[in-house]
């Protein structure tokens, strides 16, 4: 884990992540994600990648939409 601050982009995504698993009881895939905030989904999976670099997500191994916010 890496102890930097999460960018704007970063921590806005990991407000939707958080109200759309509250939502609907699991967490969105990355083309939810995409359609939800008009960025493509290399530029989501990037931001994916350092939510989880900067310990604010985990991926889970061997499941489907496997980011677990912490």
């Amino acid at each position: 884990m890496i102890d930097v601050p999460l960018t704007k982009a970063q921590a806005e995504l990991r407000v939707l992540i958080d109200r759309m698993t509250r939502r609907y009881g699991y967490t969105p895939t990355i083309n939810e994600l995409s359609q939800k905030t008009g960025k493509s989904f290399s530029q989501v999976h990037r931001l994916m990648t350092g939510l989880v670099e900067r310990g604010a997500a985990e991926k889970v191994a061997g499941r489907a939409r496997a980011f677990k916010l912490l």
